[in-house]
């Protein structure tokens, strides 16, 4: 995961922080850690349930459809890793600021094992944002070949394919480190003698990794999105088409680009955080422990993965009319049907949240 070794999310006094504050990390902990990033999981989680809610019931209509549903899933699964990890350990700290083995064993072990299955979700969703955009492509750019590119059935052997790699590529990092119970019982990290190999680091945790999250994606997100881009100003020049489906076919678009931009930005933090991993050496760990140079930047990739998997529902909200008029109904349905018959309301079509056919 993010960390070179567990010793970097260790708040225990080192060298390096003899002369510094450590309740201003313990504060730091729980306002950026547990309140921000906390309030992004519990947002997020609500958001990414209403999600899951509404497109379900949907998702076999339209493989857009289906690629949000999963990408909403994949983003849960993401927001309850961090959940465990940011929102106990920042109370714990303040409440029990003296040193306690039961709050640096929970703080180790969900730093060592937690944060390496939310990576494997977390690629998930990035697989997932390029299946979206890539249905907009063909949409867009290739209509021709809609029916044979973008179909639910596809989309559900894609997603199974991006958890299969995400999870060959990042299990290892669970075997990275381990755990010893110390006779005070308090866990001590252990580092396998191959982490520290340089060949390793440098092709598995540094260059494999920020091709794998970044790279990769960005590069291939960016080309399509431009693509798609191109592709609408040309059919706006050539093509007449109703007020309706143009509208929908604005939203969706809008809402994809956005979400694009949302990944690349919040992803790069990680990518980053890998570079810097890779400068420092085997200083990283210092670096980021209470009164290191890097402290304070430890949890931004974290706390900026938690945001990324928590935000397309404010996206789909904002950009989707028909997604918005879905939630409205959701919430409005028990409170709204006692009043209302099928006499006295006229019967009208039903909003789609996206186009039921990607072309």
């Amino acid at each position: 995961m993010e960390a070179a070794s567990t010793q970097a999310y260790s708040t225990k006094s080192v060298p390096a922080a003899e002369s510094f504050n450590m309740r201003i990390c313990y504060v730091n902990y729980l306002l950026f850690g547990t309140c921000l990033g906390g309030f992004f999981v519990i947002s997020g989680l609500m958001g990414n349930i209403v999600t899951i809610i509404i497109l379900g019931r949907e998702r076999k209509k339209s493989s857009t459809i289906n690629c949000l549903f999963m990408l909403a899933i994949a983003d849960a699964f993401v927001l309850l890793n961090y959940g465990v990890i940011l929102v106990p350990n920042g109370i714990y700290a303040v409440v029990l600021e003296t040193f306690s083995v039961g709050r640096m064993n929970l703080y180790r072990f969900t730093w060592t094992y937690l944060t390496s299955a939310a990576r494997i979700f977390n690629q998930v969703s990035i697989f997932i944002t390029m299946l979206v955009t890539f249905q907009r492509y063909v949409s867009v750019c290739l209509p021709l070949r809609a029916k044979q590119l973008c179909s639910v059935k596809l989309v559900n052997i894609l997603v199974f394919i991006s958890y299969l790699v995400s999870v060959v590529y990042f299990s290892p990092n669970f075997a990275l480190y381990y755990l010893v119970k110390h006779s005070s019982g308090l866990f001590q990290p252990k580092v396998h003698h191959f982490v520290q190999n340089p060949l390793y680091q440098l092709l598995y945790s540094i260059i494999g990794f920020c091709l794998m999250t970044y790279v990769i994606p960005v590069t291939t997100l960016g080309f399509m999105s431009i693509q798609i881009l191109r592709g609408l100003r040309r059919q706006a020049n050539t093509l007449q088409q109703s007020q309706g489906e143009t509208s929908v076919r604005k939203d969706l678009t809008r809402s994809a680009i956005a979400i694009v931009g949302i990944c690349v930005i919040c992803q790069s933090f990680s990518t980053a955080n890998r570079i810097l991993m890779w400068v420092f050496g085997n200083g990283y760990g210092r670096a980021v422990t209470c009164g290191g140079h890097l402290y304070l930047f430890m949890l931004v990739p974290h706390v900026m993965m938690v945001f990324n998997s928590a935000f397309n529902f404010i996206i789909y909200i904002t950009l989707a009319k028909g997604f918005k008029k879905k939630v409205q109904r959701l919430f409005s349905r028990s409170r709204v049907a006692p009043a209302c018959t099928s006499a006295n309301v006229p019967s009208r079509p039903e909003t789609a949240v996206v186009p039921s056919e990607d072309s």
